[in-house]
């Protein structure tokens, strides 16, 4: 696939799918309280909407929508930086939207508070976010046909 953004979307939204499913399975296991598709959908609904079958609609439509763009920023910087040591470009820039997401947003927005005293969820979704960054970066540097347009020149190459 030669474009940039198609390729990070379709990435993004398999490896979206690889860390939900995982996530499933460590709440099934009692690692997870809270599954990354309910955190998702407090971005815009109260906790006791999110558990509802339109919040349960929206933490999906949210959870996709959010890692096919981090599975674009990860298919841009494969462009521009190239795909070499791609498992370690992914998980960095996944690492990096766990920081904003987790770190940032959901206590900026007072979404989920619950989530900051429960340290083994956070340990799962740290396990979740890892899934993502290895699926997502697989995929798209395995299945992108886009050349490399290197931002810094090496005369030497």
């Amino acid at each position: 696939m030669r474009d940039t953004i198609t390729i990070g979307a379709v990435g993004g939204i398999v490896g979206t799918v690889g860390m939900h499913l995982t996530n499933l399975i460590l709440k099934y296991l009692g690692i997870v309280k809270i599954t990354s598709m309910q955190i998702t959908a407090t971005l815009f609904l109260n906790w006791d909407q999110a558990n509802t079958t339109y919040g349960t609609i929206i933490g999906l439509i949210n959870h996709l929508f959010i890692g096919s763009i981090i599975g674009v920023i990860i298919a841009f910087v494969f462009k521009y930086f190239g795909k070499d040591y791609y498992l370690i470009k992914g998980l960095g820039i996944t690492g990096l939207g766990y920081l904003v997401g987790m770190g940032f947003v959901i206590p900026l927005i007072g979404a989920v508070p619950q989530i900051r005293s429960d340290t083994l969820t956070l340990l799962g979704h740290i396990i979740s976010y890892t899934v993502f960054g290895i699926i997502s970066s697989y995929v798209i540097a395995h299945y992108s046909r886009f050349g490399v347009k290197r931002l810094v020149r090496n005369p030497k190459l």
